[in-house]
């Protein structure tokens, strides 16, 4: 439920491009309708008790084998639609992204703080909105089941989404639980367009809410492995969610 703040994290951390899963080709006739894939997945991950909390704050380790990386992450949701991530990497220091409602941004050690605009901007105001974890109907303007396929080593269903921000993306639902077990989309950067494969697996239930502890990120032949390690679903007190000082500062600065 928490996967695109941490897949935007990952992405900036590793800068890979992934290699798209082909589909097998069906005929959409014989689909279930995208609508009721969604619809049963929101139910196997709690849904309404998501939606319901005012906070969750979810906390875990991202490591990169390959590079030797090994870091750790705080995702702060806020809700209805406030988001920051911040993950601290040993002698690398922090990436960081976030959106208060109004301000979307991000800053990493290269290319310090910028303000996200545009298609960043659209991406990242999707990704913040509570309902947008839980495949809420209400965040798209067309859901489609396109094909009866494998990822991730598991059959599963893949619906294309077409968000109302118009970007559109992929999910892959088990077709015996309903949990997601990949997805696929193309991430909006400074660096340009970066297509992203990622898979989840070992669910676990936190409280009223089920989510994926791990997700594997493949890319270039590299893989990124995030692991959650706790889920604090609360009232949204004392939690909030602000903009660094360097963000602020860019905020503040006159149009040029």
């Amino acid at each position: 439920m928490m996967k695109s703040p941490i897949l935007r994290a990952t992405v900036a951390l590793a800068s890979l491009i992934v290699a798209g899963t082909t589909a097998s080709a069906q005929s959409t006739s014989a689909l279930p309708p995208a609508a009721t894939l969604l619809a049963k997945y929101a139910t196997a991950v709690g849904g309404p008790a998501f939606t319901a909390a005012k906070s969750v704050l979810t906390k875990g380790g991202m490591s990169m084998p390959a590079a030797g990386i090994n870091a750790t992450f705080l995702l702060t949701q806020v809700a209805p639609n406030q988001m920051s991530m911040v993950t601290e990497i040993p002698g690398m220091g922090k990436i960081e992204a976030g959106f208060d409602g109004t301000t979307a941004w991000s800053m990493d050690p290269m290319q310090g703080a910028r303000l996200l605009t545009g298609k960043e901007l659209d991406q990242i105001r999707d990704e913040s909105d509570r309902r947008a974890a839980i495949r809420s109907p209400e965040m798209f303007s067309a859901v489609q089941t396109v094909a009866d396929t494998t990822m991730n080593s598991e059959r599963c269903y893949l619906v294309k989404l077409t968000w109302k921000s118009g970007r559109e993306t992929h999910d892959c639902y088990s077709a015996a639980t309903g949990l997601m077990v990949a997805s696929k989309s193309v991430q909006k950067t400074a660096m340009g367009d970066i297509p992203v494969v990622t898979m989840f697996s070992e669910y676990k239930k936190f409280g009223d809410v089920t989510v994926a502890t791990k997700t594997v990120q493949e890319a270039m032949g590299q893989q990124q492995v995030l692991t959650i390690s706790s889920v604090e679903l609360g009232n949204g007190a004392g939690v909030t969610v602000t903009p660094p000082a360097a963000v602020q500062a860019l905020v503040k600065a006159p149009a040029k």
